[in-house]
């Protein structure tokens, strides 16, 4: 059986990874009494809406201890309070309305009695939230000792910079997510649409273009799953529910399809947004090597280097709304279906496959080994997830994506007659720490 966990847990985990990296850092006490408040904020409402907010551990007499040499305009800035305010529960239920963790946090700080307050708001955090959700293509720096948000009811992430120390989601405490796209059955179930897309590209450029530099396969292929990913944040982010399957078989085959549609423009943008990226990046390569050679630079480079940023930047906002346009499916009752070239085939699904799986495998690594599979109970689960277990387990090479209300997306597809399912998949740009074990105290701790 599971063990449970509580905010305690993962304090200490926030607390063990702040005191292997600075020489200063709040107790554990501290942290205990920062994350039961959080906790206990998320699962209260205000005004009927759910409470939801991060935070940022900063000290206020030395907020920006090691700015860049350059400031960049949107960088982030501070705007602390006339008086400090306590860190409790109906004040940060209060506060919360006036923050939104896609731009802004509370800071906070403790005394020299170990009582936490609230000093101030963190503004322009758009970049860093834009980043870590596929939304921008480049990160910025985030301030203070470390950062935790409430994303639902019960449910706390804390993370410093661009590492996520731990998820406490209920009573679960999770310090590992499993990178489904880099490699393993997702992955190899996926890649007949990602093969397809960079051939496109290739047909489109010529080899002397794509070839010029040797990393372009791989950079576009995590563009490729990011996108999916984008996808499954903005299912996950309506708080409603939803399912996505992606499927190379044909329409008619174990689903009814209520809303049948044939739509390419995702496909489409994302093979244009590769050709403009890699025809902008060939031109001003060029454009360096004359400025090394000291000889004079064509005019027609510098044009072709800006045409193509400018069409660039239009393709991107293209993929954008296209994103927002097929997460909105997801918002009717049944599934949205992609077939494996990303093309929306319709919407409003329905899996009309009866026969049940055999076997069905909780998996905690990327690739299947019997070390870290759990059998699971097919009943256990609802009836989005039980309908899509059918559907994978009769259609091999089909992948699934379950995203539940409280905010869990799971993936499965079918592999060596075993139906498998990886819960606390990887969808954010954030790296993991190492796990370390919070359940033992070491002597002195």
């Amino acid at each position: 059986m599971e063990h449970v966990k509580y905010p305690k847990d993962i304090a200490r985990a926030v607390f063990l990874e702040i005191k292997k990296k600075r020489p200063e850092f709040p107790s554990e006490d501290v942290l205990v009494d920062l994350f039961e408040v959080m906790y206990f904020a998320s699962i209260r409402t205000e005004e009927a809406e759910p409470i939801i907010f991060n935070i940022v551990y900063l000290d206020p007499n030395d907020p920006d201890p090691d700015p860049p040499k350059r400031i960049v305009r949107d960088r982030w800035g501070y705007v602390p309070f006339s008086e400090q305010i306590k860190f409790n529960i109906p004040n940060v239920i209060k506060l919360a309305k006036a923050s939104d963790p896609r731009t802004s946090s509370l800071a906070l700080y403790h005394d020299g009695n170990d009582e936490i307050f609230i000093w101030g708001l963190i503004d322009q955090g758009n970049r860093y939230h834009d980043y870590v959700n596929h939304e921008s293509e480049e990160g910025p720096e985030s301030p203070g000792v470390f950062q935790a948000s409430i994303e639902g009811s019960g449910f706390l992430v804390a993370y410093i910079k661009y590492q996520k120390i731990a998820e406490l989601h209920i009573s679960r405490l999770i310090r590992r997510t499993v990178d489904i796209f880099s490699k393993g059955p997702i992955k190899d179930a996926l890649d007949f649409g990602l093969k397809r897309h960079l051939k496109l590209i290739q047909e489109e450029l010529g080899a002397e273009e794509y070839n010029d530099r040797d990393n372009w396969d791989n950079s576009l292929s995590q563009y490729w799953y990011s996108t999916i990913c984008r996808i499954l944040l903005r299912i996950k982010g309506y708080g409603h529910g939803g399912a996505l399957l992606i499927s190379g078989h044909r329409l008619e085959r174990g689903l009814n399809v209520k809303y049948q549609i044939t739509y390419k423009r995702l496909k489409n943008a994302l093979v244009n947004r590769a050709v403009k990226l890699i025809e902008m990046t060939y031109a001003s390569d060029q454009i360096y090597e004359y400025l090394e050679n000291k000889k004079d630079i064509p005019i027609d480079l510098y044009l072709d280097e800006n045409v193509s940023q400018t069409e660039l930047h239009s393709i991107r906002s293209e993929i954008d709304g296209a994103l927002w346009f097929i997460s909105l499916l997801s918002r009717l009752d049944g599934l949205v279906l992609m077939n494996k070239n990303l093309v929306v085939r319709g919407f409003g699904v329905e899996i009309k496959s009866d026969s049940l799986p055999e076997k069905i495998y909780s998996c905690s690594r990327q690739i299947p080994d019997e070390l870290y599979l759990k059998e699971v109970d097919y009943n256990h689960f609802g009836t989005r997830h039980r309908s899509m277990m059918r559907y994978c387990w009769n259609y091999p090479g089909t992948v699934g994506f379950v995203v539940s209300q409280d905010g869990d997306v799971r993936a499965m597809t079918k592999c060596n007659n075993k139906l498998l399912i990886w819960d606390n998949i990887k969808l954010q740009a954030y790296t993991f720490v190492k796990p370390i074990l919070i359940n033992r105290r070491k002597p002195g701790i």
